[in-house]
């Protein structure tokens, strides 16, 4: 196909989705968007003009108002959810284990990947090095496991900029963080660590942030032992659909994450791996789930 028969087809299936959304059919939805995702990742490829970088980024623009529309048909059907506390996190990929600027090829990456604030000018994460701390750094994810601390972000939307906020948080529950490597599909998505929330901040001119207790909240060792978030947890009334969209978290139960720690406990244990950590707040949310089935 040519640019223009390319362009077309996606608009076709934008329009295909659109009218999915209407009737909150997310499986019908996911799957145009996902085709038109994919062929806009050739177009942009074959964009040789300014009209043609232009038609790129209204369609990139299309694509992500759709994949608004679909989390927040998501988060509404998680209502349930919410009363746990505890949430997960859709973090960028850092090659320095999230504990430093992720290196130039990286950030490459993250950039063809168009992720916002890696493409923002405000971005100046190459200007620091690992020297980092919580009152300066350059994002999350260069400092997340090591200082155990992640926020909501900003929302970023022509020259105005709101902070996000995750209003059902709790302290003493947990956040985990999840991620893609590159190349990896959505169903392959990994649990990279675990924050037992010891704080939260948030505020009108501030993005929620969480802040882990470091003798509780654990790094998983990712390299050697993969945890796939999708392993255990479905997307409310679409379990079949592995999709994340645009949100930066998803609101997830005590059920589940007692499951996700058993998950990650046999597989340390497996591996000869230090389960101290993990096994506490295992004992501590089968106590937690004990609790609300007595309550019932």
């Amino acid at each position: 196909m040519d640019f223009r028969e390319l362009r077309e087809k996606i608009e076709s299936l934008i329009t295909e989705a659109e009218k999915w959304i209407k009737q909150k059919s997310v499986l019908e939805s996911c799957r145009r968007i996902e085709k038109a995702q994919n062929l806009l990742k050739m177009l942009t490829e074959m964009a040789g003009n300014e009209v043609q970088v232009k038609s790129v980024t209204r369609l990139t623009d299309e694509l992500d108002w759709l994949s608004k529309n679909i989390d927040e048909i998501l988060t509404k059907k998680e209502a349930g959810k919410k009363s746990d506390g505890n949430v997960a996190f859709k973090c960028n990929w850092n090659d320095k284990h999230y504990k430093a600027p992720c290196s130039k090829n990286i950030y490459e990456y993250n950039l063809s990947e168009g992720r916002a604030w890696c493409s923002s000018p405000d971005c100046k994460c190459r200007s620091y090095s690992s020297e980092l701390t919580v009152n300066d750094h350059p994002c999350y994810e260069s400092i997340s496991l090591k200082e155990m601390y992640y926020g909501a972000g900003w929302d970023h939307t022509g020259e105005s900029s709101k902070p996000r906020h995750i209003h059902h948080a709790r302290q003493d529950k947990v956040a985990f963080l999840t991620t893609r490597p590159p190349g990896a599909q959505e169903k392959d998505r990994i649990i990279i660590g675990c924050l037992y929330i010891k704080e939260l901040q948030d505020g009108q001119q501030q993005e929620t942030i969480v802040y882990g207790d470091k003798e509780k909240s654990f790094a998983v060792d990712y390299d050697d032992i993969k945890i796939n978030f999708w392993d255990y947890y479905k997307n409310p009334n679409a379990e079949n659909v592995l999709l994340w969209a645009s949100g930066l978290f998803r609101y997830i139960t005590d059920e589940t994450v007692l499951n996700i720690l058993c998950g990650i406990g046999e597989k340390y244990k497996n591996n000869g791996k230090d389960t101290s950590k993990i096994i506490n707040l295992i004992k501590y949310y089968e106590e937690i789930t004990k609790y609300k089935k007595k309550t019932l």
